[in-house]
């Protein structure tokens, strides 16, 4: 493909000179700017000055790109989870990773979030759910009350929220006062002190 160019590096205005990559810097920024349903490939295309046959070449549809850009997201968030399950991580732990992981896809989550279409790009219309029954057993335990499970959901969601929509808190300062939220609504769940997470938060 002609409009290959350097293998990656830097322009001036940060992005990357590589194709593939490109496409899907700009794509993200299309998605946000106007939702997965509104935007077509050839809005993408007409964006990078590529023709319809070159970004093609890349992607052969529209589902493809989004896909791209949302499958290594849930995958880590998918991973992480599975590991704090099997490693017992401490409840900190689990917030503060949860909130980085967030904050590192921040931009597609954020076009997620204002448009949920994206998810069935890969098939992931219930991943979600999962995600929060999946959180709830991590805070709650296997047999939680109706408020254990209203507080993992608003902690959890919370925390992803934060992480996302809120570009103009420094990272740090956004990360802190986060994970801080979130332990105290976790901290209501019966049993809290000492606990580790699986059974009850400590």
């Amino acid at each position: 493909m002609g409009e290959d160019t350097d293998g990656g590096a830097p322009r001036r205005d940060g992005r990357s000179t590589d194709t593939a990559h490109r496409i899907r810097e700009v794509a993200l920024e299309l998605f946000i700017r106007q939702g997965f349903s509104r935007t077509t490939l050839q809005d993408i295309a007409d964006e990078l000055g590529l023709t319809r046959a070159a970004l093609y070449y890349h992607h052969p549809s529209k589902d493809h790109l989004i896909a791209s850009l949302v499958q290594p997201a849930k995958d880590d968030i998918d991973g992480f989870l599975t590991h704090a399950e099997t490693d017992h991580l401490s409840t900190r732990e689990l917030l503060e990773g949860f909130f980085d992981l967030n904050y590192r896809h921040r931009m597609i989550f954020l076009a997620l979030v204002r448009d949920p279409t994206g998810l069935g790009s890969v098939d992931a219309e219930g991943w979600v759910t999962q995600l929060a029954a999946q959180a709830q057993r991590l805070l709650a335990g296997d047999e939680p009350t109706t408020d254990d499970r209203l507080r993992a959901l608003v902690a959890i969601n919370g925390l992803s929220r934060c992480a996302t929509v809120l570009p103009d808190v420094p990272h740090d300062e956004l990360r802190e006062h986060s994970v801080a939220l979130a332990m105290e609504i976790v901290a209501g769940i019966r049993g809290h002190p000492g606990a580790e997470p699986g059974r009850q938060p400590r």
